[in-house]
């Protein structure tokens, strides 16, 4: 809505704050804004009110919007937050809220009363420097300490204003000394000529000074609205629009329709007519006006409840897209810029139950962050010998090189990391764990920790971490739609600190666990070696080879139904597609299921008992697996070829044998790799493929010696595979 003030007379702008926040009114676009400072002049004490506003007005930076939440903070209780995609109005494409608001009471007016507590916190405890104060409402200052993880002396000694207090070892501080550290302010401060004239000592003052005015001035903001937020009493019942699309039709109960003639909503109803969403208990066709807000298994029936000041627990059915918080839980105290965004992924609190004593991790290790030295600078990575590690590099418990390396200037924008730093994968891929070995930066998809090694050995903190990895990932904020753990999470994470001779002792007896599985994958490199000699001694004998052509009564692939994935039914007939088939096992998850109809057009492609099933296309190309009897008769798409042995010549499992095994494996593959715009094999490279074909008895004598080398390989892994939870029992024991 560029330029709306414009439409407004001088007067009516100055009616609104938010109108000196902006620098031109004839290109101001922030109307959803002004929306909110308008609900604040027409509400009275109590009054109520649902906006349906862009999700931008939660979380965009600017003047304009960080005043517009200000106002939503000091003058109304957030009753419910409901995000909606991009599908829920028309083709708009916008995101939306809907603020379900309630006006606070305008006598006492609490946004008054709470700025002036905070003025004096910091005031009276400036002229007070000596003395422990006594505060009005000091209650709320401990609160505040509390949740942002700083000891209540420590605190009060930012109140009083020492510039060396103890407030400046706080983790909590250290994004405002790297912001100030790299503020304007401070750059032009070394310029000034009466700068530069003082002493040594002098300058350190003089720059302490500022920062304890930059960190007070933060402080404060926060203070107040955090008072602000823990005054509002009911909690904020956060709804969210699930992401898949089957999903968000189910819960907002209706899809949009862009047949020409039939534009608009189409209701999802059932055969009574009864609209069909999560949102709310609304009318059928018998009772056309009928709405109810009594429904616990509907949504609105929770907003009315939470307006009541009677919210329950929420039903588990509707615990997917609705959580209640605090209103303290969605604002972030935790960065040096303070811009009260409402986040509705809410951090949860998780605890570690142990006989040992409990300690935050920021207390016993240092912690560092990573950094992505800017691609497109050549003097960051152009001949660099210094390790930089990604998520390809931390797949083993020990860390020695690095796929890629930086130069010294490319440390600029991460950290060096000592030998026997503790890397933890805390983006994306939560909890990976490895230790390095030699000096080390990584990206900043890394919390690294540094272990005081009077506290806590690496080597126990890198086995502690691999248990908890599941307790870790629960870190991830709920709802969130970016898997990070933030580095204020991390280091208020609690986890057991027993004695340094009960860590030695939960080292010692994981290693030897570790040691076995080293001697088990040994086992089964010889076990595979064996095989593949097997195949290459059996190749070599005097059988003769032949076309695939000549053994098979079929070689075809199939297709993807009319309508693509969005035709695709809950039940029916099995459609395989290349990512349910693997060289030695046959994935379930992921199959696609078709109806009669579809089926009919598939039927030349039907799957039969015996048949080979082998992917002829894409990054899975030539992995093959017998046909599962449990969902024939099935179909495959045009991914997958059905490859269908004559069976007075040829057996499916010797025929599977050889086409897994690593020579005629990379054969299969020398053939894919030579399609036109991807990896493909033909179905006359098929036909044309030859293999040595022996007898049919020589044939199941070859799989049952295979099979037998298979079972132990089976057997060695299941070691491998318990290796986990033989380490989880050494963490219980002790712990």
């Amino acid at each position: 809505m560029r330029g709306f003030l414009e439409t407004l007379s001088e007067e009516e702008r100055k009616a609104y704050t938010l109108t000196d926040t902006i620098n031109d009114a004839e290109t101001a676009n922030s109307i959803e804004t002004f929306f909110v400072e308008r609900a604040k002049q027409l509400l009275k004490s109590g009054g109520v009110a649902a906006i349906i506003l862009p999700s931008s007005i939660l979380s965009n930076g600017g003047t304009t919007y960080i005043r517009a939440r200000e106002i939503l903070l000091q003058y109304f209780d957030i009753v419910a937050i409901a995000e909606f995609g991009s599908g829920t109005f028309g083709k708009t494409g916008t995101n939306t809220v809907t603020l379900f608001l309630r006006r606070k009471p305008t006598q006492p007016d609490t946004a008054e009363h709470y700025r002036e507590r905070v003025e004096e916190w910091f005031k009276d405890c400036a002229t007070s420097k000596h003395k422990q104060a006594i505060y009005k409402d000091g209650h709320l200052i401990e609160q505040y300490c509390t949740h942002i993880n700083v000891p209540l002396a420590d605190y009060q000694s930012l109140l009083r204003g020492e510039t060396d207090g103890s407030w400046k070892q706080q983790a909590h501080f250290q994004s405002y000394h790297d912001k100030f550290d790299k503020s304007s302010e401070l750059a032009n401060l070394r310029k000034q000529r009466k700068f530069k004239a003082l002493s040594e000592t002098e300058q350190t003052a003089e720059i302490a000074k500022r920062y304890l005015a930059y960190v007070q001035t933060i402080e404060r903001d926060k203070l107040y609205h955090f008072c602000l937020a823990l005054d509002q009493t009911n909690p904020v019942l956060i709804i969210r629009s699930p992401s898949g699309t089957k999903e968000i039709k189910q819960f907002l109960g209706y899809d949009w329709s862009s047949a020409k003639g039939d534009e608009g909503i189409k209701l999802i109803e059932d055969a009574a007519g009864r609209h069909i969403t999560t949102l709310y208990d609304g009318p059928d066709h018998a009772n056309p006006m009928r709405f109810t807000r009594d429904n616990p298994a509907k949504l609105n029936s929770h907003i009315a409840a939470n307006f009541d000041g009677t919210l329950g627990a929420i039903p588990d059915e509707l615990s997917e897209v609705a959580n209640p918080a605090r209103l303290v839980d969605i604002l972030d105290f935790s960065r040096a810029v303070f811009e009260k965004q409402l986040s509705l992924s809410v951090n949860k609190k998780i605890e570690v139950v142990s006989k040992w004593p409990l300690k935050k991790i920021g207390q016993i290790t240092k912690i560092l962050n990573g950094g992505t030295p800017d691609t497109k600078n050549v003097t960051f990575w152009e001949n660099g010998n210094i390790c930089w590690a990604t998520l390809v590099d931390t797949k083993e418990k020990y860390l020695r090189n690095t796929q890629r390396k930086i130069t010294e200037e490319g440390l600029k924008a991460t950290t060096l990391l000592p030998v026997n730093t503790v890397i933890f994968s805390s983006r994306a891929t939560i909890g990976e764990v490895c230790i390095n070995k030699v000096p080390t930066a990584t990206n900043q998809g890394y919390k690294n920790f540094i272990c005081d090694p009077e506290q806590i050995d690496y080597e126990y903190l890198y086995y502690l971490l691999m248990y908890l990895r599941p307790v870790l990932e629960n870190l991830v904020p709920t709802g969130s739609k970016y898997k990070e753990i933030n580095t204020q999470q991390i280091a208020n994470f609690e986890i057991p600190l027993p004695p340094i001779e009960i860590q030695n002792k939960i080292i010692s007896e994981c290693e030897a666990v570790e040691q076995q599985v080293e001697k088990t994958k040994s086992d089964i490199e010889r076990f595979r070696a064996e095989i593949e000699k097997l195949t290459i001694d059996f190749a070599k004998k005097t059988f003769p080879t032949k076309k695939l052509s000549e053994i098979t009564s079929k070689i075809g692939s199939g297709a993807t139904p009319k309508g693509g994935e969005s035709s695709y039914k809950e039940t029916g007939i099995a459609l395989i597609r290349s990512q349910n088939i693997y060289d030695n096992f046959f994935k379930e998850k992921g199959l696609a299921f078709i109806d009669e109809e579809q089926a009919k057009l598939l039927e030349n492609v039907t799957v039969e008992a015996n048949d080979l099933l082998l992917n002829i296309t894409g990054a899975s190309v030539a992995r093959c697996y017998p046909a599962p009897e449990k969902h024939l008769p099935a179909r495959v798409n045009q991914h997958v070829a059905i490859i269908r042995p004559k069976s007075d010549i040829l057996n499916t499992l010797y025929l599977h044998r050889i086409l897994i095994s690593p020579s005629y494996k990379n054969r299969l593959l020398g053939l894919a790799s030579g399609g036109l715009s991807r990896e493909a094999i033909t179905k006359s490279q098929l036909e044309e493929f030859k293999i040595p074909v022996p007898p049919l008895p020589e044939q199941k004598k070859f799989v049952v010696k295979v099979e037998a080398l298979e079972k132990q390989i089976a057997e060695a892994q299941a070691v491998i595979d318990a290796a986990p939870a033989r380490k989880a029992a050494v963490m219980k024991k002790y712990l």
